[in-house]
């Protein structure tokens, strides 16, 4: 799990240096709400020899959004996050899925991080990844935003045709998931 590994914590630091703001490009219409907003919330506590608890989450997890429309994303933890987009079948349901997430460490590695071997100092080279055409549209798209002051709000587009149902988990908290209902 990346939440308490060092070289995370490093990353954490290193981003929080640099503001974010990364704007899609595509225009597009639709009947939902043109402009949206997920929070990313929660924080983490520890009582030795009993528990860790970690309870980042995006909030609201399920966001409708009209195609062409623009989501604002704001970090309100201490942590460093991302929003990426991933196939239904690799959001994490179990213990064993978020401490072997194949789909993170290929996500992380487009955003030119290595969370095998060396880590990887400073902010990600790459803070926005777009696979597909402009805006976030397909599993792959990413943003990474920095710590609660330090690197946000991130606004993006989504530009995945209507009906299309996109969803998300951050690289760094893989239990984190929601999703956009594309309209």
């Amino acid at each position: 799990m990346q939440s308490w590994n060092p070289r995370h914590l490093l990353l954490t630091a290193a981003i929080a240096a640099v503001p974010l703001t990364l704007v899609g490009t595509a225009l597009g219409a639709g009947k939902g709400p043109a402009r949206a907003k997920v929070e990313i919330n929660g924080a983490e506590s520890i009582k030795p020899n009993v528990y860790l608890q970690i309870g980042f989450h995006f909030t609201p997890g399920t966001i409708p959004v009209r195609s062409g429309g623009t989501i604002t994303m704001t970090n309100n933890t201490k942590d460093a996050h991302s929003l990426s987009i991933v196939k239904a079948s690799q959001v994490p349901h179990t213990i064993k899925q978020v401490e072997n997430c194949s789909v993170c460490a290929a996500i992380a590695k487009s955003h030119g991080l290595n969370f095998e071997g060396p880590p990887t100092f400073g902010p990600p080279p790459i803070r926005l990844v777009d696979v597909g055409a402009p805006g976030f549209d397909a599993p792959g798209d990413s943003s990474v935003i920095g710590p609660k002051g330090r690197g946000g709000p991130v606004t993006f587009k989504v530009t995945a045709r209507p009906g299309t149902i996109l969803n998300f988990i951050c690289i760094f908290h893989p239990w984190m998931d929601g999703r956009f209902l594309v309209k």
